[in-house]
């Protein structure tokens, strides 16, 4: 009787043993798994890549708000996104007494094209825009949570390649390319961030205006994802240390944003 119980022992202790060692043998993979994922970056191509591009003005007393609103997104973005932000600020503001120094007639040009891609009777600011599909006041802090929480499922890689980077000075050179992109306006920005201007007349007369992600330098052209090579102009007042350069491709018809790559400008120091 003692042997068959000691026989049945053994056999429980064996079976035992195997189980544990199957179990650590399966954890050692997956940690190695794990480890392997970390290193090549392929749970970052996983986070949702969203443009938020506000059209405002420091001549409207309804921006500001708006561009708090963009810099709250930038500095404090949602879980599982990658928030890329352009501030850019049109000119039709400055009639009014207050030449918003970052200001462009391109820029309202570029506005006025969203208008008649969403139908609208007329352009406005505050105006928010992402990735190319949605557009809303861009003061409306509710409706921004909301539509970038769509868009975090429908996320894409940054599947831009820039090439060739070259600072010299305020001059800025890129090459950008893609193996899978085709029939696109492909847009190539530098941001300037912690900005901020007294405005001493105007509808924030008396204010002190703070902004991130100004648009600084800006150029636009047909993609079909063969390289391209862009020269900048860059201000001569741009703080390096806090710019970033953001390309962005759209779908040709559509203007919904298809691809997107982003470098801190520090780095070409």
């Amino acid at each position: 009787m003692s042997r068959i119980k000691q026989s049945f022992t053994n056999k429980y202790q064996s079976k035992n043993f195997a189980s544990i060692f199957t179990i650590l043998i399966t954890m050692r993979s997956l940690i190695l798994i794990l480890l392997f994922f970390i290193s090549t970056g392929s749970f970052s191509q996983n986070k949702s890549i969203v443009v938020v591009e506000l059209f405002t003005s420091e001549g409207c007393s309804s921006c500001p708000p708006a561009d708090q609103l963009l810099s709250g997104i930038i500095d404090d973005p949602k879980d599982g996104l990658e928030i890329l932000g352009l501030s850019f600020h049109v000119d039709y503001w400055d009639y009014i007494g207050w030449k918003d120094p970052y200001a462009s007639k391109e820029y309202t040009l570029r506005q006025r094209v969203y208008g008649r891609k969403f139908r609208n009777s007329s352009i406005y600011t505050p105006q928010i825009v992402v990735n190319g599909k949605h557009e809303f006041v861009g003061s409306d802090k509710r409706k921004l949570g909301q539509i970038l929480s769509l868009e975090k499922g429908n996320g894409f890689v940054s599947n831009l390649k820039l090439s060739g980077l070259e600072l010299n000075g305020s001059n800025l050179k890129v090459t950008v390319s893609s193996e899978d992109i085709e029939r696109s306006i492909l847009n190539v920005a530098v941001v300037e961030r912690q900005l901020s201007q007294k405005v001493t007349r105007g509808e924030n007369r008396g204010r002190t205006l703070f902004h991130d992600n100004v648009v600084r330098a800006y150029k636009f052209r047909q993609f079909d994802g063969a390289a391209n090579r862009f020269e900048l102009d860059l201000p001569l007042n741009l703080t390096i240390h806090n710019s970033s350069l953001i390309v962005y491709s759209q779908e040709e018809k559509s203007w919904h944003v298809n691809g997107v790559k982003k470098i801190d400008l520090k780095k070409l120091q």
